[in-house]
């Protein structure tokens, strides 16, 4: 986790974009520091030679034992270019000179980390939005332009591909990257958090094939949530417009997505001119179905987190509604959320840096188990219906022995219990 926009040891009471670098450890649980920064009491001279300067908002991916990153946003609010690598062996930061090629400056743009490669859509410049896309070879250190800027409304001819935007979701899922939301306003600002432009509709690429394919929900900004029960994958359940959202994958590729800042379940007004709300809801896309479902969270904004006893699983539990926060998928089937722009355990907004895990395994273990029953449902009409195929046949068996000769079956299928029905409930 490098930099963003916080508090370091030194207090001055304003928050400030950071440049130190962080990393998780998921066998302990615990945060190890492993390049201070610039902002800092204890930073050595030979720590300060060459690193990035502070920001947030950028693009990183990183492969063998090596970090990536791409612009963000620097000190007030400016969009950056510069591109950098970060040895974990050696903890040494590089920057990446004489690019030939590379994106224009930005921040807060579609990333997907796939195989040795960083794909990079779109993202807010200074005042534009862009919806072209790149790749970065983490092997070459090289930059690609897959398609150059194009008409912003998404559509041109006959090729259809995403509004311009940042802040979108992002996913990789069965090599198919997918993206959803994000805001389409080039005069969007963090400090304000215009609801104007904030999108809601999914999409999703073939990298292998370079092409895009439009997949549910509104092409305009400016749509609430609308939910029909908890779990359940309905074709009209739709997050809310929104930005800045955390997103994984479970084990069975569906995607997941959590809070964010937009709207909730309550119609904004016509105009969209209150700031967004921030958000605690918790959505999963089924990838075979293509529909959501409402999983859990609050359907209302703006709620304060519950904070129970420490490690402690239960349902009482759940963070506060929030925005900008870190967001790490843990296998098989859990994830972890840290920090972001938010409300604490007293509904107080500010930057948080709190922990929280989120274990959803008995979500997809239910999966499998309808999915199972589905199959064992299925098997037992097929019986049926063959068996009474068989007897309908040997009823009208001398009516039709002139001119219907009988279908040699062979050897007897073998049929073999998929599961114990004590097993299953």
């Amino acid at each position: 986790m490098f930099g963003g926009n916080g508090f370091s040891d030194i207090s001055t009471g304003v928050p400030r974009v950071l440049n130190d670098f962080w990393l998780y450890d998921i066998a302990t649980g615990k945060f190890k520091l492993l390049h201070p920064g610039s902002f800092t009491a204890n930073a050595t001279d030979s720590e300060m030679i060459e690193i990035p300067e502070g920001r947030h908002l950028a693009a990183s991916c990183s492969y063998n034992e090596t970090l990536f990153m791409f612009g963000g946003f620097g000190i007030g609010g400016k969009s950056l270019s510069d591109s950098w690598t970060y040895d974990l062996k050696h903890n040494k930061w590089t920057r990446l000179l004489n690019m030939s090629s590379a994106p224009s400056s930005r921040g807060h743009s579609g990333v997907w980390c796939y195989n040795s490669s960083l794909y990079l859509f779109g993202g807010l410049g200074d005042k534009i939005i862009y919806n072209d896309l790149w790749v970065f070879n983490m092997l070459s250190l090289k930059w690609e332009e897959v398609y150059g800027l194009k008409n912003l409304t998404g559509l041109m001819g006959n090729l259809v591909y995403p509004m311009g935007r940042n802040g979108a979701c992002t996913w990789v899922s069965n090599n198919v990257f997918y993206l959803f939301g994000g805001n389409s306003n080039p005069l969007f600002t963090y400090m304000l958090q215009q609801s104007t432009g904030l999108m809601s509709d999914l999409w999703k690429y073939y990298p292998e094939t370079k092409v895009w394919f439009y997949v549910s929900g509104p092409l305009f900004p400016g749509h609430k949530s609308v939910l029909n029960g908890i779990g359940t994958t309905v074709d009209s359940n739709l997050p809310g417009s929104r930005i800045s959202s955390a997103s994984w994958t479970d084990s069975h590729g569906h995607l997941w997505l959590f809070g964010g800042a937009g709207n909730d379940d309550m119609q904004p007004d016509a105009y969209h001119t209150r700031s967004s709300k921030l958000l605690a809801d918790l959505w999963r896309f089924h990838v075979k179905e293509e529909g959501w479902a409402f999983m859990g969270g609050s359907k209302s904004g703006d709620i304060q987190g519950k904070y129970d006893k420490l490690d402690a699983k239960k349902h009482t539990s759940h963070p506060g509604a929030r925005t900008e926060m870190m967001v790490w998928k843990l296998k098989p089937n859990r994830a972890v959320i840290f920090g972001g722009v938010g409300h604490d355990g007293k509904g107080i907004d500010g930057y948080l840096n709190d922990l929280w895990s989120v274990d959803f395994s008995e979500v997809t273990e239910n999966d499998y188990l309808i999915s199972t029953l589905s199959l064992l449902i299925f098997v037992g009409l097929g019986t049926f219906s063959l068996v009474m195929v068989l007897i309908i046949l040997l009823c009208l068996r001398q009516p039709f022995s002139a001119t219907v000769r009988r279908l040699n079956m062979g050897h007897s299928a073998k049929y073999s219990r998929l599961i114990n029905e004590e097993s299953m409930f």
